[in-house]
């Protein structure tokens, strides 16, 4: 499998003065910039995610560099696999847990349409919270499981992109992500060093899912020392009715 080295095109906003330096910087080596309103957003959805971590497990990171970086800096990565999409477009964010990538990507992109599916009712309460808290307009939440939705009809092939962090080994995300997808829409899913192993193994799902054209996209420059990939799987046909399969079944019985 070809490895895309070449980041594809990037996102541009207006960069605020007051932003930490190193957040400056490591975003504009990455060619994203963010309004003063984009980076306050930013700000006070970090300041929620940190203080809820103290009483719910959110997520590992504890300070708030860490969160920048890994939470904020990490998510922004797949805008440039959304960058196609027309305004109005539909995304969904498969196990959002505290709304990643899924936030992020709402307040980057106002254009789009922003799902976040989320099953634990404490997390999916957070998500709410933290979408009134910061007025957006384009984001709401789905409290299930990708396994009872990917059969209702308003979400079955209904999302022009799914993105995911964390959601688990390719052949059981690819169970959760496919069926939501249109034909011709994209799953997005943030990945580590073993992205191309996950794929190799999840040959027999890949194909009976409906997936197409796929790259493996380095996230950051090769400066950054940062291992993470983006994996852009196209779909290019439909994905049978059987799938997915009951709750618990794909991580329990991967395809």
């Amino acid at each position: 499998m070809e490895k895309t080295k070449t980041r594809v095109a990037a996102a541009r906003y207006l960069m605020p003065s007051m932003a930490p330096e190193f957040v400056t910087q490591e975003l504009r080596e990455l060619d994203i910039e963010l309004t003063p309103g984009q980076l306050d957003q930013f700000e006070r959805y970090l300041a929620m995610v940190l203080d809820e971590n103290r009483t719910t497990n959110l997520t590992a990171v504890r300070d708030t560099d860490s969160a920048w970086r890994r939470l904020i800096i990490d998510s922004l990565t797949v805008l440039p696999g959304l960058d196609e999409l027309e305004p109005g477009s539909t995304v969904i964010d498969v196990g959002s847990g505290a709304g990643l990538p899924g936030m992020p990507v709402a307040i980057a992109r106002p254009s789009l349409k922003i799902a976040m599916l989320e099953a634990t009712g404490k997390k999916a309460d957070f998500i709410r919270r933290c979408i009134e808290a910061l007025g957006l307009k384009n984001a709401s939440v789905i409290q299930d499981r990708a396994e009872t939705i990917g059969h209702f009809p308003q979400h079955r092939e209904q999302y022009d992109a799914c993105i995911n962090r964390a959601v688990g080994p390719m052949n059981v995300l690819l169970e959760l992500s496919m069926p939501l997808v249109k034909e011709g829409g994209r799953v997005l899913a943030m990945k580590g060093p073993r992205a191309e192993q996950e794929l190799e193994e999840a040959g027999d799902a890949l194909t009976i899912l409906g997936a197409g054209e796929l790259a493996v996209i380095d996230a950051y420059p090769e400066s950054f020392g940062n291992d993470l990939v983006i994996v852009s799987i196209l779909k290019h046909g439909p994905t049978p009715r059987q799938y997915p399969r009951l709750p618990g079944v794909p991580k329990k019985t991967p395809l």
